[in-house]
């Protein structure tokens, strides 16, 4: 059997890219080891909520969360829908086969702009772009898993049944998924989120968010369609057919990760940034890139509470920030930097990049901007 951490990282992984864009964890399994299809989950105009009898409130967030740890594999499309500020929509459809037992992903993503194919196992991630027909390879040498990033939304968040629901004739149970720090959010900022789970499978058949403040509006809807879990993956599903005349990059890269920072300064001739954090903030894990022209760092902080800090160090960036509109200068003792913040799933990151002459400094994560900025200072002299 898989160790449950295993599973529960992996499923991160098959439902990452809905983080990116609802910061809702919406995983599960069927009631059975059995394969089980279910029906497209299409929009469609909500009736009202019915508060009739059903399982306890508890018991069905609580079996929501239990059929995580039961998915050997999941297959599924997830199609999303992505508005900000009322004007600018996205759309993005996600085919993703995950075998959870022996660690290994697929995953097809079309957006408005591309096609890209990732198939990820314990050794390679190997991501082809179709619209720019090139592939890319990379090592995985140290632990895959522990390169994913976790969402904290289903150990944080509180998930409360509010009564069943009909989703294009199918009964679901809808639940209000509340942020952990609702009760410090600030009055100009509001939230909501909402889950329906099929009530039969307890998997996520929908997913909407809606974030509202003062200078941003954020506003998702996910849908799972076609999924089967628990059934056979071929293992010819886990390797891309890629044209002869693929563009391939001419240099070799390899990625590290590494559990604490003795092993990191062993690990690697790169410099190690010693960012000067709240003293809360401990460190979690960093990631290493070396390629024959690209290298970066990539250190991960956190706190008892599940607050993130990253830093990235990388090489010079061709980006001109000061045709970023949503960035805005900063000084940084005595240097230029760009900051900004973005407002998602009821939660405020912080984003700041430092353009140096020799390399870039990022900081994202769950600080203030004093505290952000405190940060890099402590990193301009490195």
């Amino acid at each position: 059997m898989v160790p449950d951490e295993l599973r529960t990282a992996l499923l991160a992984v098959t439902f990452g890219s809905l983080l990116v864009s609802s910061s809702v964890v919406a995983g599960a399994a069927a009631m059975s080891l059995e394969p089980t299809p279910e029906q497209p989950a299409q929009t469609s105009e909500s009736p009202a909520v019915s508060q009739s009898p059903a399982p306890g409130d508890d018991d069905v967030v609580e079996t929501f969360r239990d059929r995580m740890a039961s998915l050997d594999t999941v297959v599924l499309t997830m199609e999303s829908e992505v508005q900000t500020n009322g004007n600018q929509t996205r759309t993005a459809e996600q085919q993703f086969w995950v075998d959870y037992q022996n660690d290994r992903l697929r995953m097809e993503r079309e957006t408005n702009q591309s096609e890209t194919i990732t198939v990820r196992n314990e050794s390679k991630t190997v991501i082809y772009n179709d619209a720019e027909n090139t592939v890319s390879t990379y090592n995985n040498t140290g632990d895959v898993t522990a390169r994913v990033p976790l969402d904290r939304t289903i150990d944080t968040s509180k998930l409360s049944y509010v009564g069943t629901e009909r989703i294009d004739g199918e009964r679901t149970y809808r639940l209000n998924v509340t942020p952990a720090n609702a009760s410090t959010m600030s009055d100009s900022r509001s939230v909501d989120a909402t889950l329906w789970i099929d009530a039969e499978t307890h998997f996520p058949r929908q997913i909407h968010i809606a974030t509202d403040s003062e200078n941003f509006e954020y506003e998702t809807t996910s849908r799972f369609q076609n999924v089967t879990v628990n059934a056979s993956i071929p293992d010819d599903r886990f390797t891309i057919d890629i044209p002869d005349d693929a563009e391939r990059p001419s240099y070799e890269s390899n990625m590290e990760s590494y559990e604490s920072l003795s092993a990191l300064r062993n690990g690697t001739s790169q410099t190690v940034p010693e960012p000067d954090l709240p003293e809360d903030y401990s460190f979690e894990q960093a990631r290493v890139f070396d390629g024959s022209d690209h290298h970066s760092i990539t250190l991960q902080y956190e706190t008892a509470n599940n607050d993130t800090v990253t830093i990235s160090t990388r090489g010079p960036t061709a980006v001109e920030y000061d045709d970023v509109e949503r960035y805005d200068e900063v000084d940084v003792a005595g240097h230029t930097a760009y900051y900004t913040e973005f407002e998602f799933g009821g939660e405020t990151t912080a984003v700041l990049t430092l353009p140096r002459d020799n390399a870039t400094v990022s900081i994202v994560g769950d600080l203030s901007k004093s505290e952000t900025i405190e940060t890099a200072e402590s990193l301009t002299d490195e």
